[in-house]
């Protein structure tokens, strides 16, 4: 779960949590102490979405891999990260970036934005022409899906699982919307 409070509240938790614990460590070879300064804040504000369970793991994989008390690379940290909690995803540069993009705007257009959102979700590739094929196919089975879904709630035959399914899509496809009024804001701006 992603904590809550003001960005600087966020990044002192890291800061408190992984960072000043780990003081003892050497920055890397080669690093001046102001890049190591700035590496550390980059850390701290990009790892501010994370619990604080999440954090102290970080903090045990660091340790585990400091070879001779020297800080991993500021990369590899972060891929740990994201293994252990995904960041929310309008945290997420990629997701993001993706639904804003072209291929973004396309998808909304057509009607598999959510089906590409979820794939950007799990921090894939940009997908190419195979994958787009799929989420199209994926897009109108979901459709369909919606549908039945819809009709069985006026029937009164929907079940929680269908219920949450279609509370799930809706709250992604209100994230692609929210994503994408942000990009076009900045576009009129």
């Amino acid at each position: 779960m992603a904590m809550n409070g003001t960005k600087a509240e966020r990044e002192a938790r890291v800061a408190a949590l992984l960072i000043e614990p780990l003081a003892g460590l050497s920055r890397r070879r080669g690093t001046s102490a102001e890049d190591h300064d700035r590496m550390l804040g980059r850390l701290a504000e990009r790892l501010a979405y994370m619990s604080d369970d999440n954090l102290r793991g970080i903090h045990d994989l660091i340790l585990r891999h400091a070879g001779k008390g020297v800080w991993p690379a500021e990369a590899l940290i972060k891929s740990w990260a994201y293994d252990l909690q995904l960041p929310p995803p309008r945290e997420c540069d990629y997701a993001r970036s993706l639904i804003r993009s072209a291929m973004g705007r396309q998808a909304r257009e057509e009607g598999w934005a959510v089906e590409l959102y979820q794939v950007a979700k799990r921090l894939g590739p940009p997908p190419g022409r195979y994958i787009i094929g799929k989420l199209r196919d994926e897009a109108a089975t979901n459709r369909r899906r919606r549908l039945v879904i819809r009709e069985n709630i006026e029937a009164g035959r929907a079940g929680e699982q269908d219920r949450a399914w279609l509370a799930a899509y809706h709250a992604d496809l209100a994230e692609v919307d929210a994503i994408q009024s942000v990009a076009q804001d900045g576009d009129a701006a």
